[in-house]
C-alpha cells in the first residue's frame, strides 16, 4: 500500500514513540530492549508502516505460525483428552506467556521478548508430549546419532520449518530463549549466561536475558499445579493429597501455588536490585542479579514434582498406559516414512523427464538410484550431480502425489528445495513427524496398519 509524504511522516513518529515507550518501560540496566538486539540472520529492511518493535513482530508471527497453531492438538501430559478443561500445549504455552509477561511488567524487563518466546518455547515438541519426545530421541540416536531435544527441535520449526524451509527469521534474543528454556531449578536461581553464535550447542546453558530466565522458570510455574488440576480433573488424584508440608507452603490448589511462587520470584529480585543499590550506590547490571526462589518455596517445590506430580502423575498407571501405544504409532510411522523416501525413485514412466532432464542438464546416470543410494554418494561423484538428481526425483513424485498424509510427500510438497537437498531423509521424517498433532499421527497409524472394508 503506497503512502503519501504525509502519511509516512506520521506513521515514522508512530514507530518512534513505540520504540520510545518500549525502552521508557524498562531498566536498560538489566532489561533487553530491542534495540539492542543483536538482530536476525537474514536483515530485514524496514517496512513502511510497520510501528511494531522488533520483539512485537516476532511475537506476532509466532502467534499466527502454523506450528503454534499446531499445539492445540499436541499433548501436555495426557493423550488426546476429551475433556476441554485439560491441558495441552497450546494452553501451557498460554499460560507460561502470561506469567512471564506479568512477571516481566513487574520486573520492568521486556515483556514483547518474554511474551514471544512463551508462545514458542514448545512449537518442536512431538506428539504425545515427553513419551513421544523419549521414543523421537531413540530414533534419532539410531539413525542420526545425536539426540532429540524438543527445545532444540522448537528453534529448527522457527528458523526452517515454517513457511516451507524459509523459517520466520526471529531475533536472537527469541531464538535464544526458545533453545536454551529446558533445564530443571533444583539450584533455584537463574543468572544469565553468555551469547553464543553456536545456539544448538549450547542448549542447555542459561539465556543471555533476563527475560529468557525468567521463562526458563515460568515454564515449570506454569504446569507444577496445572498437573496436579488435570490430574484430579482426570480422577488421577485429588487436590488435597498434596502433602499438608507442602501445601502449608505453597498452597492447596493451582491458584495458590501460581500465587506463592510469582510472589517469591518478584520479591527476591527487588530484595536482591535493593541490596545491590545500597551496596554499590547504583543498579545492578544484568550479569549481577538473577532470578530466584527463596530456599524454602525451591525445597516444597523441588518436593511437589519429585516425590507427589511424578510418582502419582507422569509415573501412574494410567499414564504409563500410553507409552507402550505411543512407542508403536510413532516407529510405525517413522519406519514408513523413512522407507517411502529410502527407495524412493524416479516414477517407472520416466523417459520423457529423463530426455527433458538430459537436454537441460546433461547425462545423469544418478537418476537411476534410489534416495537413500544418493545419500551415501558423497564421494564417487560431485554434490551438484547428486543434488540435481534428488531434486528431480523428488519433484517428479510430487507430480504424481495424490495429496495423501499418508505419505512423506504430503510433507515434502510443502517444503522448498534447498530444505530437500539440505536435509538428510531420517530428520525429514522426524521433521514430519514433529508436525503432527496427536490427532494426526493416530489417523495415520491407523489407515496404515487398519485394513479398510471393501464393502
Amino acid at each position: 500500500m503506497p503512502f503519501d509524504a504525509e502519511m509516512e511522516k506520521l506513521l515514522g513518529e508512530i514507530k518512534l514513540h513505540s520504540q520510545t515507550r518500549e525502552e521508557s518501560t524498562i531498566n536498560l540496566n538489566f532489561g533487553m530492549p530491542s534495540s539492542q538486539s543483536r538482530g536476525r540472520v537474514r536483515p530485514e529492511p524496514d517496512t513502511p508502516g510497520e510501528n511494531r518493535t522488533a520483539f512485537a513482530r516476532d511475537r506476532d508471527r509466532i502467534l499466527y505460525s502454523k506450528s503454534f497453531f499446531r499445539l492445540s492438538g499436541k499433548t501436555q501430559v495426557f493423550m488426546s483428552p476429551r475433556n476441554p478443561l485439560i491441558s495441552n500445549r497450546m494452553t501451557h504455552s498460554i499460560h507460561v506467556a502470561q506469567l512471564a509477561r506479568a512477571i516481566t511488567r513487574w520486573l520492568h524487563l521486556n515483556e514483547d521478548l518474554a511474551e514471544a518466546i512463551a508462545l514458542g518455547h514448545d512449537t518442536g515438541h512431538s506428539p504425545f508430549g515427553h513419551r513421544g519426545e523419549k521414543v523421537l530421541n531413540q530414533l534419532s540416536l539410531e539413525c542420526l546419532g545425536k539426540p532429540f531435544f524438543h527445545n532444540v527441535q522448537s528453534l529448527r520449526v522457527m528458523d526452517i520449518l515454517e513457511k516451507g524451509g524459509k523459517g520466520l527469521n526471529l531475533s536472537y534474543e527469541v531464538r535464544e530463549g526458545i533453545v536454551r528454556h529446558c533445564g530443571e531449578v533444583d539450584t533455584g536461581i537463574f543468572m544469565v549466561g553468555e551469547p553464543s553464535d553456536d545456539l544448538e550447542g549450547t542448549c542447555m546453558q542459561e539465556p543471555s536475558t533476563l527475560e529468557g530466565c525468567i521463562v526458563k522458570l515460568c515454564d515449570r510455574l506454569a504446569y507444577v499445579g496445572k498437573d496436579i488440576e488435570d490430574a484430579a480433573e482426570s480422577g488421577i488424584v485429588s487436590q488435597g493429597d498434596i502433602p499438608s508440608a507442602i501445601s502449608g507452603i505453597l498452597g492447596k490448589n493451582n491458584g495458590e501455588i501460581i500465587d506463592t511462587l510469582v510472589r517469591d520470584m518478584v520479591v527476591n529480585f527487588y530484595h536482591d536490585r535493593k541490596a545491590c543499590l545500597q551496596e554499590h550506590d547504583r543498579e545492578p547490571k544484568k550479569n549481577e542479579i538473577g532470578i530466584r526462589l527463596s530456599e524454602p518455596v525451591l525445597t516444597a517445590l523441588n518436593t511437589l514434582v519429585k516425590e507427589f506430580n511424578y510418582p502419582k502423575i507422569y509415573m501412574s498407571k494410567v499414564s504409563n498406559e500410553y507409552s507402550a501405544q505411543t512407542e508403536k504409532m510413532l516407529r510405525s510411522l517413522f519406519g514408513t516414512f523413512l522407507n517411502e523416501l529410502d527407495n524412493m525413485r524416479m516414477p517407472g514412466n520416466n523417459q520423457a523427464t529423463l530426455h527433458r532432464f538430459q537436454e537441460q542438464n546433461g547425462e545423469n546416470q544418478l537418476l537411476k538410484n534410489s534416495l537413500s543410494e544418493l545419500e551415501e554418494l558423497t564421494n564417487a561423484h560431485d554434490q551438484v550431480t547428486i543434488n540435481a538428481a534428488r531434486a528431480l526425483i523428488i519433484k517428479e513424485n510430487l507430480e504424481h502425489f495424490s495429496g495423501s498424509r499418508n505419505s512423506i510427500l504430503y510433507f515434502l510438497q510443502q517444503m522448498n528445495e534447498e530444505y530437500w537437498l539440505s536435509t538428510n531423509n531420517a530428520q525429514m521424517v522426524i521433521d514430519y513427524i514433529t508436525l503432527m498433532t496427536d490427532t494426526v499421527a493416530t489417523a495415520i497409524f491407523e489407515s496404515l496398519t487398519i485394513p479398510r472394508p471393501v464393502v
